[in-house]
């Protein structure tokens, strides 16, 4: 669920609460609002202050470290890395969207652990049948990496497309850990790793483009 956007009438200072942890995928931040899931950040290059102060600068709030209160977010990508299924419930607050993006969010985060979803067809489900560009900036900009798995989210043709979340070497590495591929490496050449994002596009539901 997307919670609403509108700024709250009080003045008082927003309080982002966050919690930072090491990953094999580096470090992670994870923050969020009293509204629900504000962010998802991750790296090896990750510098967790200069991010922090980026999001309260720009938001006009004050960061305060909360592990406790975000521990089951933190193990949930700890598992996710790990390769388990996981689903992330409750509430986002990803900042304004339109109601374009917002149903975007929402079928995105409807993809099944593992499956593969075509921009074309998240346009489609999000009532904008021929918006598939539109899809891949309203992805581009996904502040929830991860929680809003827009690395499901790829080519027709099989090319893996952009990723908000540390660019397609990152997006094919998330779609192995999904694939059962977990710690192993590919000498792939770029067609190669297109056939094979291609198949498992098509094997979802045994369907094709088409039939989705």
């Amino acid at each position: 669920m997307i919670v609403p956007t509108a700024e709250p009438s009080s003045p008082r200072t927003e309080i982002l609460r966050y919690t930072a942890f090491s990953t094999q995928l580096g470090r992670v931040l994870v923050t969020r609002t009293a509204r629900g899931l504000r962010s998802v950040a991750f790296g090896r290059d990750l510098d967790v202050r200069a991010a922090l102060d980026a999001l309260t600068r720009r938001r006009g709030a004050i960061a305060v470290e909360d592990a406790i209160g975000l521990a089951r977010v933190a193990d949930a990508v700890r598992d996710f890395l790990r390769g388990k299924p996981v689903s992330f419930e409750g509430r986002l607050d990803p900042g304004e969207l339109t109601p374009f993006a917002a149903r975007v969010i929402e079928t995105v985060r409807r993809i099944p652990f593992g499956a593969l979803r075509s921009y074309k067809w998240v346009a489609r489900e999000a009532g904008s049948p021929k918006a598939a560009r539109a899809v891949g900036q309203v992805l581009a900009r996904n502040p929830l990496p991860i929680v809003v798995p827009c690395h499901r989210v790829v080519e027709s043709d099989g090319s893996l497309g952009g990723y908000s979340g540390g660019g397609p070497d990152m997006k094919r590495r998330l779609i192995d850990i999904e694939n059962g591929q977990l710690g192993l490496e590919f000498a792939e050449t770029e067609r190669e790793v297109r056939e094979r994002i291609r198949f498992l596009l098509e094997s979802e539901d045994g369907r094709g483009e088409d039939g989705r």
